[in-house]
């Protein structure tokens, strides 16, 4: 993935991720029906802990931007890209 993390920026580590994931998939660089990286591999690949990646992809799935797929893991969800359009439109404006 595409993520970078900014321990210094105020924010919270999973915050930035579902902020970045949010905005990947209102820009179209992730589409619907894409496959996330696991919580271990995202995990590995940014070197914080797993469990900031699955809070992540929990708050994500609760907002509807990602499903699970039994047997598959997360995917983009049907209609996440309208959603996140205009979650990043919020987030833009302040």
């Amino acid at each position: 993935m595409f993520f970078h993390i900014d321990a210094q920026n105020g924010l919270a580590v999973y915050d930035q991720i579902v902020r970045q994931m949010k905005f990947a998939v209102a820009d179209g660089a992730i589409a619907t029906g894409d496959l996330v990286p696991s919580v271990r591999e995202l995990a590995r690949e940014l070197t914080i802990n797993p469990n900031t990646v699955a809070r992540s992809y929990r708050q994500l799935q609760d907002d509807d931007v990602l499903e699970a797929v039994r047997g598959t893991g997360l995917v983009v969800a049907s209609g996440a890209r309208k959603s996140c359009r205009s979650e990043r439109k919020k987030l833009i404006r302040f």
